[in-house]
């Protein structure tokens, strides 16, 4: 009977595991995590759990008793040091364990800021649980914070920190907030939203030094020479995949690990899912790394599928979420290189949709509080839907004439 085992214990290795079963895979499967905790919902981390609302047992998928029930063996604490891929066999630090399928689910970690006193014990990264409870450790310490990065995690942070009573500023280098990702009409309406909060937002903002006292930062420097007190510092500036063990094991890594879009590496018995893995997606046409939890969840089913002899395949449409005060930001397709946005709805009331097209047609779109108008653009892109951004552009367009025939 085949045995499988998994690398990494979040959204993408602990469904892998859950799609096994509901796949009828019988044989054994053996999750290795280097964390403490069963795996968990991790969105919550910058929202919810940030703001103490919810107790850390809340945010596991599934309780201890399930993966008993269901066979799976849970390893915590446990990193894997090598693979043979010869005799198909990983190494931790005390065993070996035989597989008949790897699959790497090892995510990403966060890009450290490179330069002195960022060991402080008051600089944070937020990517596990164990980061929210050292901010937790502190909280009533903190009254001023700063936050490195522009980005979807450094402005849901300032969100939950602004009603946990802090005061907040963001840092960011580029010329304005959330500019790899959105038009500048979207960017300018989370500032100003931030803004009337509360939150100081510094664009063109570049981190030259963290001062600090007994191994406490006190102050933020800026090449501009600007300094910024501070009681924390948390840098939010990015991911990297978790390839190491992949590439020493002699796997093609590339910003990821590759594989086809049967999430399968050029060894048909190693597969990989989630943040870590750069995998060809059959409705893009194209080979993409990416982080959301959506992805995840995907490329766990088909990662299961393929070790079960099944043929679902790698083609999702990329989305994201980020929930931000009372907003809801809603994303789907890649806005990268779009020639033209067109916005529907009213920005003043917050409730619009930013329509990205390029050479002619919709590739992408970005939603602020109009969730039932989002699902019918996801699903026309989801479909491979040709839409016409000169469509669009009529002033009689309903984005509810997608799905109605009339378009």
């Amino acid at each position: 009977m085949s045995k499988v085992i998994i690398i990494g214990g979040g959204h993408a290795g602990a469904n892998v595991a859950f799609n096994l079963r509901k796949d009828g895979f019988e044989g054994e499967i053996d999750i290795f995590s280097n964390e403490d905790f069963l795996p968990y919902h991790r969105p919550p981390l910058s929202k919810e759990f940030l703001k103490k609302n919810i107790e850390t047992e809340k945010l596991f998928f599934k309780p201890d008793g399930f993966y008993q029930e269901q066979n799976i063996t849970f390893h915590s604490n446990a990193s894997v040091v090598s693979i043979d891929t010869a005799v198909k066999e990983i190494n931790t630090h005390s065993s070996k364990y035989a597989f008949d399928y790897l699959v790497f689910a090892t995510g990403g970690s966060p890009r450290l800021l490179p330069m002195t006193n960022a060991d402080a014990k008051n600089l944070f990264y937020l990517r596990k649980i164990t980061d929210v409870l050292e901010i937790h450790s502190q909280l009533d310490l903190v009254k001023d914070i700063v936050l490195i990065g522009g980005g979807y995690i450094g402005l849901e942070v300032a969100s939950a920190m602004i009603e946990l009573g802090a005061n907040v500023t963001i840092l960011e280098a580029e010329e304005r907030i959330l500019k790899r990702v959105t038009s500048p009409e979207l960017s300018a309406f989370y500032q100003s939203i931030h803004e009337a909060k509360g939150v100081k937002v510094i664009c063109n903002a570049r981190v030259s030094g963290l001062l600090a006292e007994n191994q406490t930062i006190n102050c933020v420097e800026l090449e501009s020479g600007e300094k910024i007190p501070t009681d924390a510092v948390l840098a939010g500036i990015g991911a990297i995949p978790n390839t190491q063990l992949a590439e020493d094991a002699g796997l093609d890594c590339n910003n990821g690990i590759a594989t086809d879009q049967y999430c399968r590496t050029a060894n048909p018995h190693i597969l990989a899912a989630g943040d870590c893995a750069n995998s060809f997606n059959t409705l893009l046409n194209q080979k993409i790394r990416l982080e959301s939890v959506p992805n995840a969840l995907s490329q766990a089913k088909v990662v299961a599928s393929s070790i079960v002899g099944n043929e679902l395949y790698n083609k999702e449409l990329p989305w994201f979420w980020s929930d931000q005060y009372d907003l809801k930001l809603q994303m789907a397709g890649l806005s990268a290189g779009y020639d033209e946005s067109i916005i529907l709805g009213d920005i003043e009331a917050a409730e619009f949709i930013v329509c990205y097209g390029k050479a002619g047609y919709l590739a992408a779109v970005d939603s602020v509080n109009q969730s039932k108008q989002f699902m019918l653009f996801k699903r026309a892109l989801s479909n491979g839907f040709k839409l016409e951004m000169n469509l669009i552009k009529n002033k009689d367009f309903q984005p509810e004439s997608i799905f109605s025939g009339s378009i």
